[in-house]
């Protein structure tokens, strides 16, 4: 269902001569903000939804790639089942736990992995250990051949051992993000395919961004095997966010976890500006309310239209929205979620919504055509 912002016409406010609103130095933010003060042009009510019927056990997560639908879930023969978009027919089971070849370690779900197309075509997704090594697993490799392929290979980061993310982006290029020494900051930078290291003005700023806190007793310290890394620091999720890439655009896109900011910057440094999605004010890190996570920003995704991520509010009442931005910031639609969905992703040429909802492993897919037909310009369509 079709439905405006209550007839109140959506302001839209950028920084500029004349506006008076300073961005806190200690932030998560440009000088260039748009400000989405008075909800979202279009509020998309979602209808009855198809419930697909997996032939899996244990869904924790899924994705929508090309015409596959990439779930995880608990299963000896893989962590991974990759089935067509319908759900009816599986394609193959992968990413089996072990240290045996083809095997691996550990995982933490598909939604938080990063996807990309290598230059030869195949889809490939890539995660990281804390151990500083870059794991990939070609999915159209292993459809074809029946069996997981998967490399490991040291990104070369002595120097930053508190890996975080590294996304990937053109030209074999990759946004590391790391955590800082002294376990208050955030470090970014691109590694290029040569191993050499570039900032630009963009990530110089958000590096400046510390919490003002002390590291407790044990924080940042090394345990178990060596790849995982346990973080203490009161506020640290402050400072940290998730990341998506579209490489038409070649822009990336970071969303702020407790912040009310969302960044979208250029990798070359040409483009920078913020979202300020809640309120009026961007966020000063110095006066954040530590470790809250009364509100979150979570799984940003790239469409050749638009930009998505998933707001999950907890009080005063639990609800989750997934909402719809241009490339500039605009806030285009705002889609509520049926309670306890927190997982999410389109299939943009088949016009749906596919919904997780978690506690009862309920894949959801929703027609929503006429939102995608109102906000997408037709040649594109």
């Amino acid at each position: 269902m079709f439905m405006t912002a209550a007839g109140v016409p959506m302001m839209l406010m950028v920084t500029g001569c004349g506006d008076g609103r300073k961005v806190p130095e200690n932030s998560l933010a440009f000088e260039d903000v748009v400000y989405v003060e008075d909800g979202y042009p279009v509020t998309w009510e979602l209808a009855q939804g198809d419930t697909l019927d997996l032939p899996v056990l244990g869904v924790s997560d899924f994705v929508v790639k090309d015409s596959l639908l990439i779930v995880s879930n608990n299963d000896n023969a893989g962590q991974v089942t990759v089935l067509s978009l319908d759900g009816r027919t599986v394609y193959g089971k992968f990413l089996r736990i072990g240290r045996g070849p083809g095997e691996i370690v550990s995982f933490n779900g598909v939604s938080s992995v990063q996807f990309s197309h290598k230059e030869n075509g195949h889809l490939t997704a890539s995660w990281t250990d804390y151990a500083g090594n870059l794991i990939e697993w070609d999915v159209t490799a292993s459809l074809e051949s029946g069996q997981t392929e998967v490399t490991s290979r040291s990104l070369e980061l002595q120097d930053s051992p508190w890996l975080l993310d590294a996304v990937p982006l053109e030209g074999q290029e990759y946004l590391i993000v790391h955590a800082g020494a002294d376990r208050n900051s955030i470090n970014r930078f691109i590694l290029t395919s040569g191993g050499e290291r570039r900032t630009t003005p963009q990530l110089n700023r958000l590096n400046s961004a510390t919490v003002k806190a002390e590291p407790e007793s044990g924080s940042g310290s090394v345990v178990g095997s060596g790849n995982m890394v346990s973080f203490s620091v009161p506020g640290f999720n402050l400072i940290s966010g998730s990341y998506a890439y579209d490489i038409s655009r070649g822009l990336i896109v970071e969303a702020e976890r407790t912040l009310n900011t969302m960044n979208i910057f250029s990798a070359d440094g040409t483009y920078a500006r913020t979202v300020c999605i809640f309120g009026d004010r961007v966020d000063d890190v110095s006066s954040a309310e530590h470790d809250s996570d009364a509100r979150l920003a979570l799984r940003p995704k790239t469409f050749p239209d638009f930009i998505s991520v998933l707001h999950w509010y907890r009080e005063p009442e639990v609800k989750q929205y997934v909402r719809l931005f241009s490339y500039d910031g605009e806030p285009l639609a705002e889609i509520p979620l049926p309670r306890g969905a927190i997982f999410y992703d389109f299939d943009i040429p088949g016009c749906c919504l596919y919904v997780l909802v978690s506690d009862q492993e309920f894949l959801i897919r929703y027609d929503i055509s006429e939102l995608l037909n109102g906000i997408i310009p037709a040649p594109a369509r």
